[in-house]
């Protein structure tokens, strides 16, 4: 069961989701430079996330670390592959009524249209800022918050609800691919989604879901400082590595959430017991 602590309130988490989402969105109205735009995306949101639940985020966030480890590698491997899974149904779906969907997915990623060289600079910042930050603010507050909320009930609902905010943020993948950025966005929720269940299974922990983070960030990145080969290879080993502890490690979990076996039902009250056989001689 996940421990909520002391609660938050309603208005004090709307108050965060709008500084999220109005650090976020800006840099789509003002141009900001590298250092002024992870300022304001990023050390705004994380300021005013301390000021309003930072204290219950903080004393979870190294709990638990093999168990998160372990989880968290298993459910990402698997929402990795059903996204990718899903993803496909739903581009061969969108190519039966609009061809041109393939052409606006050949279309750059706008977080990959960088040169080498900064590709490299992005690997080390996807450990040591992007993973860190989101996963600090969107499963810490914007998850965290609702588990606080709710008092931990209906949590795979909320996981669903918070995954879908923090699709919602990457809001250029929409004016980059258009219709055909549905593809993207499930691929988002699903990452959204294995990372809120880990956090929930963990007890909190952010430590392993920053690294988790980072390393899916960064093996993109390395596709554009070496060779997208090299990137893709990097991106499987990593599936691979959740699918394996996914094997060793989710079926024990699942396990102890179905509980254990209902006891057998008693006889009614006006049912007559059946005599005892008798005995043999």
């Amino acid at each position: 069961m996940f421990s909520t602590g002391k609660p938050l309130s309603i208005a004090l988490y709307v108050v965060g989701l709008v500084v999220i989402f109005a650090a976020v969105y800006v840099q789509y109205f003002v141009s900001l430079g590298p250092v002024l735009g992870y300022l304001v995306v990023y050390g705004i949101p994380i300021a005013v996330g301390l000021l309003i639940f930072g204290r219950e985020i903080l004393k979870r966030a190294a709990k638990n670390n093999l168990t998160a480890a372990k989880l968290g590698l298993g459910v990402f491997g698997v929402s990795t592959v059903l996204a990718i899974a899903i993803s496909a149904a739903v581009l061969l779906i969108l190519l039966q009524f609009n061809p041109g969907v393939q052409n606006l997915l050949n279309r750059p990623n706008p977080v990959l249209n960088v040169s080498p060289k900064e590709a490299w600079v992005l690997i080390a910042i996807s450990f040591i800022i992007v993973g860190p930050a989101e996963e600090f603010l969107f499963r810490g507050f914007m998850f965290g918050g609702l588990l606080s909320i709710s008092k931990g009930k209906n949590w795979v609902l909320l996981a669903v609800i918070s995954s879908a905010m923090f699709a919602a943020v990457h809001a250029y993948y929409a004016v980059t691919y258009e219709v055909a950025s549905v593809v993207a966005f499930i691929e988002l929720i699903a990452f959204g989604f294995a990372m809120c269940v880990t956090y929930y299974w963990s007890g909190g922990n952010l430590v392993i879901l920053a690294l988790i983070h980072g390393a899916f960030d960064a093996s993109g990145f390395l596709g554009v400082a070496t060779t997208e080969l090299i990137g893709g290879i990097a991106r499987g080993v990593l599936i691979t590595v959740g699918l394996l502890c996914a094997f060793l490690y989710l079926p024990k979990k699942i396990r102890v959430y179905t509980g254990p076996p209902a006891p057998p039902t008693p006889p009614p009250e006006n049912e007559t017991p059946a005599p005892p056989a008798p005995e043999q001689t």
